[in-house]
């Protein structure tokens, strides 16, 4: 019986696994290679290259990007205390703030162009933990240069 060996990558293009199986497979996130290799967990793969790279993808720079504490900055103590507040609780509504958190803190940088960013930041003003007309001043403010990643 022969063994054919695949890297299963997610929707970023990530290697998130390796795998031995006896027949072939055809699958979108699973890529042909050579040997059960398992270093190349957690790897790019390059499509234009053909080839597994370390590291993320590259950023695409917008002239949008701020570094994560940049971006909570952005938000007076106030905001910050309000927000921190009204996450607490087991409501759908604090559960959808802890997440929007959540995503934030797992960033690498924050995009401020994106368009889940500028949604969470709108949903937080219309649920009246910003004043009117802050989302657009965190959101369009000028980037200064501490404020990059």
């Amino acid at each position: 019986m022969q063994a054919h060996f695949y890297a299963q990558v997610n929707a970023a293009s990530v290697v998130i696994g390796v795998t031995q199986v006896a027949a072939v497979i055809d699958a979108p996130d699973l890529l042909p290679i050579e040997s059960l290799d398992t270093s190349l967990i957690g790897q790019r793969w390059n499509p234009e290259a053909q080839a597994f790279e370390h590291g993320p993808p590259p950023v695409e720079p917008t002239g949008r990007l701020v570094s994560n504490k940049a971006f909570l900055s952005r938000f007076t103590d106030d905001e910050a205390i309000d927000i921190d507040m009204a996450s607490i609780g087991a409501t759908r509504e604090a559960a959808a703030v802890r997440r929007y958190l959540s995503k934030v803190n797992a960033a690498q940088h924050i995009e401020l162009a994106d368009d889940e960013t500028r949604t969470g930041v709108h949903a937080l003003e219309a649920a009246g933990l910003l004043q009117p007309g802050r989302a657009l001043a965190i959101l369009d403010a000028p980037i200064e240069p501490k404020e990059l990643p």
